[in-house]
């Protein structure tokens, strides 16, 4: 059988040469901003120059220099040249939906290259799927206004700031893939969560999509520009330079950079996240914290769904452990960390009460466990529900969910954690390492992988959403029933889902 003819795309940038698969077709690895290098170190991206000649565009772009993890393994390509993007289209004419993701990692690793993130098997559906690179970690998210000056005014967020930029070559580019530049659903997990969240509030980004999905990640994650300084200041001083004095980076080999981002763990906590790379409340490119600007109105009209799964912070704790660390406390610390995580989020719950409510709910579970629960509702569940409260009465439409599926991987020590809907929504099973993150992959989970991508492709189309697996209605949130779809092999709805944590959180 002769291979399928390699499709070639004239864009406004240049013409691109991709794959067909007899499905899908590819686009990887496409640039979207000019390298951001040299004299364009540390400012903010511009586009991309065009070209006369064909590219191939059949690989991945090179991922942002960021420090080894799981999400980006050791002896893998890096640059600061990573402004990247790729694309997954059924056909190259018509007008379908786009789906942009922005990936997670605490904004300091991950790429829009991830096996999971492979678009096609949503782009089968129906949709155009983009996934994007964009500058992580010091070289990202460094805020030097307050060092340098004027001149360094946008430093602290030229992440989000690649990401819009790649919403504008969407805007500009799309229709040449079959992609429709006015049906555009923003989606990301974690940090890629919180970046949507952010754009939701921001006057520069509300233009460039219509809906967006937000999974474990909220409006809430944003720091202050003080905190943020601190940190620029002690990166600026492990890379050799002086803070006080002027700033020039130009001497500083870029790997410096991933090193300074793996020296800050002692700055990280905050009191509600432990990053110390998230978007920052600078005045200029965040001029308001984007949970206040969503709650007054910048996100109206906009479909919104978000949520977070049922066990987020099993993940980091199985991490953790497998690196040999355990937080195996007792019940007096246990009451400590209460006492500091209420007087943190101002709840008039006194810590005793605190611990009464989670045990009612999750029953006689160690400290360690309870500690567990506590964490992944102030870091991930609270701030989700405290956004999706804001978005309604700015006026936005909003669904809710939790993801409760339960991983039988790593023996089980998952549960629900944080991520393990990825490879679900983007109904990537059957790609390597799926198993060992999830347990054995049977029908049961192939069908409900399925109908969670049906799921999230009818709500970037604006078709009925419906709870995954049933003919119902998937119902829209407000602020009287609190209406939760609650996902797994069998999904269901749940009116104000765990009420009385809510409640001791934030209030009424």
């Amino acid at each position: 059988m002769s291979p399928l003819p390699s499709p070639v795309v004239a864009t406004p940038t240049g013409p691109l040469r991709g794959r067909h698969d007899g499905e899908v077709y590819s686009f990887l690895g496409v640039r979207y901003g000019a390298p951001p290098v040299g004299d364009a170190r540390l400012r903010p991206s511009v586009r991309a120059e065009p070209h006369a000649e064909i590219v191939d565009a059949v690989s991945y772009g090179l991922r942002s220099i960021q420090p080894a993890s799981v999400l980006a393994p050791a002896g893998e390509a890096e640059s600061e040249d990573c402004l990247f993007l790729n694309v997954w289209s059924p056909s190259l004419t018509g007008s379908a939906p786009v789906m942009v993701w922005i990936h997670g990692g605490s904004f300091v690793t991950g790429s829009g290259s991830i096996p999971w993130y492979d678009g096609a098997n949503l782009a089968a559906r129906g949709v155009v799927v983009v996934t994007l690179n964009y500058r992580l970690g010091a070289l990202g998210f460094l805020h030097l206004e307050a060092l340098g000056g004027a001149a360094w005014a946008g430093s602290a967020n030229l992440g989000l700031g690649d990401q819009r930029l790649a919403l504008e070559w969407v805007r500009d580019h799309i229709d040449c893939f079959g992609g429709d530049p006015d049906r555009v659903t923003l989606f990301g997990e974690s940090a890629g969560a919180m970046s949507v969240s952010s754009h939701l509030g921001l006057d520069a980004s509300r233009p460039l999509f219509q809906r967006a999905i937000v999974q474990s990640g909220a409006a809430r994650h944003v720091q202050s520009a003080d905190t943020a300084t601190t940190t620029a200041r002690f990166v600026v001083e492990h890379l050799g330079l002086d803070p006080d004095g002027p700033l020039s980076f130009a001497s500083v080999d870029a790997t410096a950079f991933a090193a300074a981002s793996s020296a800050t763990d002692h700055l990280r906590g905050g009191g509600d996240l432990p990053l110390f790379c998230r978007p920052t409340i600078d005045g200029s490119t965040v001029p308001l914290a984007p949970l206040d600007a969503i709650a007054a109105g910048s996100a109206r009209g906009i479909d919104l769904l978000m949520g977070t799964t049922s066990e987020e912070m099993k993940l980091f704790r199985t991490l953790a452990a497998l690196a040999g660390h355990v937080d195996d406390i007792d019940e007096a610390r246990l009451i400590r960390r209460l006492t500091t995580v209420g007087s943190l989020w101002q709840s008039d719950v006194e810590p005793l009460d605190l611990l009464k409510r989670y045990r009612n709910h999750w029953g006689d579970l160690s400290p360690s466990e309870l500690w567990c629960a506590v964490t992944t509702d102030t870091v991930f569940r609270m701030p989700m529900l405290e956004m999706a409260d804001a978005a309604v009465r700015g006026g936005a439409i909003v669904r809710t969910y939790v993801f409760s599926h339960v991983s039988s991987g790593l023996g089980g020590a998952l549960g629900a954690g944080h991520a393990t809907e990825i490879p679900y929504v983007f109904d990537n099973l059957g790609l390597p390492g799926t198993e060992l993150m999830l347990g054995s992959i049977d029908d049961a989970r192939r069908s409900f992988a399925s109908d969670l991508a049906d799921c999230w492709v009818a709500f970037a189309s604006d078709r009925e959403l419906r709870v995954p697996g049933t003919d119902d209605a998937w119902p829209v949130y407000d602020l009287a029933e609190r209406p939760t779809v609650v996902l797994d092999l069998e999904s269901s709805v749940e009116l104000d889902r765990h009420g009385d944590l809510r409640t001791a959180w934030l209030g009424s």
